[in-house]
């Protein structure tokens, strides 16, 4: 499995790179599951009026379904 981690408005660093894989990593044995593929998307909005301006995009393609999860 390739685990796919990118960057929008931001660049990611190696350490960032290797946490989330990590991560994702530790998520993956709980679940128990096996996905083909997993795309992780980082982004900051530069907007002061959003409360949130950090978020996390996970997306899991398992045979036959795909999971998404954002925070």
């Amino acid at each position: 499995m390739s685990i796919n981690v990118s960057g929008i408005q931001m660049s990611v660093s190696e350490p960032l790179r290797n946490y989330a894989e990590e991560k994702i990593g530790n998520s993956l044995k709980v679940m128990d599951i096996d996905p083909i593929a997993c795309e992780v998307v980082l982004s900051v909005k530069r907007n002061p009026a959003i409360a949130t301006p950090c978020r996390c995009e996970v997306t899991l393609r398992v045979k036959g379904h795909v999971i998404h999860v954002e925070e």
